[in-house]
């Protein structure tokens, strides 16, 4: 009996042994296939897939759009209008395969239509301007004054002078703010072998920040030479690059990533949380240095539109949160590029802080972290607009708003057409509007549940349509 019952305790032991060995399996095979449904329903899973490629779509018509196009690229942006609608219609009909297709398809097409556009790959645009500005053409010996929308080429020398700022923007959809005291030759507007589009520029004195857009791809170039530094920034990048009198040049990576290379070695920056600086010179990597990320904007936002009744009497609020120290730097203008303030440059401790007597228009404001000039930056403008609200309308009529809106998950595609010259905003926030009145947005919902959407089409005259509407938005 006593024998009996010894072998009865060994194989229970064996079989715990056993049941701890299945249990890992288990574990490890529902992982993977947690792990794997997750990734489908990410990146696999057809309605993101179609979500992305008909957000990829609108961007890219937005930059064509946006260009000073030829009539034959005028029409084929209009055959996409059409084409995206189509997609939207499948999408919205929960043929996700089909919508992912048809807007794929409209991708590819476009970006053959970028590089094919004489106009988006050989010019760029001086889209705004403060102070003295002069430029040079390539076929031209001597400066001149420039003014806003000036056409620009390969050879053109764009020269600021000391309290000045240009802007830039360039055929691959990116900005440039040329910084006092700077001078940039624009060196190529081309296309690269691939098909995409090529644009390089020399900063032979002073400073130059680029914001690239997030549809630049991997046959896309974007280049910066500075001396014996040249940096390539990646999609969805905001790097600042900086030359002084020696010829050291200071790469300084606010957002996204950047390739530099110096002295015949190559180096991939990543902003990271804070931002990274990378000084250069003709003998390479000379030093690296975490920079203080300033705080993040919340109220007003960008193109965010406030209606006040009294706006010169009416105090309006700037808050903000977070940073790298406990007091900050506050900038406000009525100019884009800041090169005159409204109330000074003034050091706020806190998180906010209250400006009185500004009318109606609009406006740009900025923050930074208080710090040394080299590690501190500013935060990405925010544009705002104060709009006075009449008790009766000076010249009364209807406006026109028709809106579409396709769910799309975590969020709702907004399409819709006003009475051209009307200012149209999606739950407060100033969206584009075409010249023939129509309009667009993705609204993207940042909570579970219920979510309203207000569309409301405006002009200066106090008049007004609105529609709304409640959506539920559901996780993927």
């Amino acid at each position: 009996m006593a024998a009996a019952r010894r072998r009865d305790i060994d194989w229970v032991v064996i079989k715990y042994k056993d049941v701890l060995t299945i249990l890992a399996l288990v574990l490890i095979i529902g992982g993977g296939l947690g792990g794997g449904y997750v990734y489908w329903r990410h990146s696999s899973n057809p309605q993101v897939k179609a979500e992305r490629a008909i957000a990829k779509a609108a961007r890219l018509i937005d930059v064509l759009s946006g260009s000073e196009a030829s009539g034959s690229v005028g029409q084929a942006v209009s055959q996409a209008r059409a084409t995206l609608d189509q997609a939207r219609s499948q999408y919205a009909a929960q043929k996700y395969q089909q919508a992912y297709a048809t807007a794929n398809d409209l991708v590819e097409s476009l970006k053959d239509l970028e590089s094919q556009s004489s106009t988006s790959q050989k010019l760029a645009v001086l889209v705004s301007l403060e102070g003295s500005v002069e430029v040079k053409k390539s076929s031209q010996h001597l400066f001149s004054g420039a003014k806003e929308n000036d056409i620009l080429e390969d050879g053109d020398i764009v020269k600021t002078s000391k309290s000045s700022y240009a802007r830039v923007k360039y055929p691959n959809g990116q900005f440039q703010t040329i910084a006092p005291d700077s001078l940039v030759v624009i060196q190529a507007l081309s296309t690269t072998p691939q098909g995409g589009s090529r644009v390089e520029v020399a900063l032979k004195q002073g400073k130059v920040e680029t914001t690239t857009p997030d549809t630049l791809s991997a046959k896309d170039e974007s280049v910066i030479a500075a001396g014996d530094t040249r940096v390539r920034p990646s999609a969805s990048t905001r790097v600042s690059v900086g030359q002084d009198e020696r010829g050291t040049t200071t790469t300084s990576v606010f957002e996204g990533a950047s390739q530099i290379e110096a002295a015949g070695k190559t180096q991939m920056v990543s902003a990271g949380a804070t931002g990274v600086s990378v000084i250069t010179s003709s003998l390479g990597f000379m030093g690296t240095n975490n920079l203080m990320a300033p705080p993040t904007i919340t109220s007003p936002r960008d193109q965010q539109v406030l209606r006040v009744d009294n706006p010169a009497k009416t105090p309006i609020s700037f808050e903000w949160s977070g940073g790298a120290s406990p007091s900050v730097i506050f900038q406000l203008s009525a100019k884009p590029l800041f090169s005159t303030l409204l109330t000074g440059e003034q050091r706020v401790t806190g998180n906010r802080i209250e400006v009185d007597g500004l009318p109606a228009g609009t406006y740009y404001w900025r923050l930074r972290s208080q710090g040394p000039e080299d590690k501190a930056y500013w935060s990405p403008t925010n544009r705002f607009r104060i709009l006075q609200v009449y008790q009766k309308a000076r010249v009364v009529r209807n406006l026109k708003l028709d809106v579409q809106a396709t769910p799309i998950g975590d969020g709702v595609i907004i399409q819709g057409k006003t009475d051209p010259g009307v200012s149209v905003s999606v739950n407060d926030i100033e969206v584009p509007v075409s010249a023939d009145g129509s309009f667009s947005k993705i609204e993207l919902f940042s909570d579970k549940g219920t979510q309203p959407v207000q569309v409301r089409a405006f002009d200066e005259e106090g008049n007004e349509a609105i529609w709304r509407k409640i959506f539920q938005s559901a996780s993927y």
